[in-house]
């Protein structure tokens, strides 16, 4: 049994256990227990329900590995830090080197979600995903709920539908349906647009299922360029 642990956010435990599932898929007689803030479990669960890895709660035991970014300065230190791709690229040769696994994570493309409940039917259909949740990183400093407040209106105003991820009061809200991060991920195959900030909910908008519908992506993010898709774009400033 291996252990891993991030303290840390629920973007970067999406991000890591994307890359866990593709070591298992790798190397199935290896077994992963990865240890997080209890409070993200439940959101979590549909990433390693099909695989060998456990999820449990920050009781690290001895001997388990740290897989934040941050760790030893790692992410700090990097000149590649603010190209996301790339960094992750490194980052992950990084850990797999420590894990004594090899890197399944090649390209950009190894970086889409492709875990089945991203592909989980709906009964909808919309035009623009705006991912207005709060980031709670940094990773976008000026972020400004009315500034996406004034954008859902003038999308919404152009006879748009749009679904957020934050109540505007104004359109329709995936807390309305009670969606966690894996069910809006599902409902971007429904939508031909994508803008917001870089936080948990984004995430999982890039997968494998939503590839032909995704016409254009505005990537909110103070400090990176997020290449992952060729549609999108990266704005550092509000």
């Amino acid at each position: 049994m291996i252990h891993t642990y991030n303290e840390y956010r629920l973007g970067d435990n999406l991000v890591h256990l994307n890359y866990l599932r593709k070591v298992c898929k790798e190397n199935p007689d290896l077994e992963f227990t990865h240890h997080v803030n209890p409070a993200y479990i439940d959101q979590l669960t549909p990433l390693v329900e099909d695989t060998a890895i456990g999820l449990q709660g920050l009781s690290i035991p001895p001997g388990a590995h740290n897989a934040w970014i941050g760790r030893d300065n790692y992410f700090y230190n990097h000149p590649l830090q603010h190209d996301w791709v790339a960094f992750y690229l490194e980052w992950f040769d990084h850990l797999s080197n420590i894990l004594e696994v090899s890197n399944p994570m090649a390209c950009k493309e190894d970086f889409l979600f492709d875990y089945p409940a991203l592909n989980e039917p709906y009964d909808m259909e919309f035009d623009v995903l705006v991912i207005n949740s709060a980031p709670s990183s940094g990773q976008l400093p000026d972020f400004n709920p009315q500034f996406f407040e004034k954008r859902v209106r003038e999308l919404a105003n152009q006879g748009l539908k749009v679904v957020t991820t934050a109540p505007t009061g104004m359109v329709s809200c995936t807390l309305d349906w009670d969606l966690d991060v894996t069910g809006i991920g599902a409902i971007s195959k429904y939508c031909q647009h994508i803008e917001g900030v870089a936080t948990g909910p984004m995430w999982t908008t890039f997968n494998i299922f939503n590839q032909n519908n995704i016409l254009s992506r505005k990537f909110y993010c103070g400090h990176q360029t997020v290449n992952l898709t060729d549609n999108t774009v990266t704005i550092n400033k509000l």
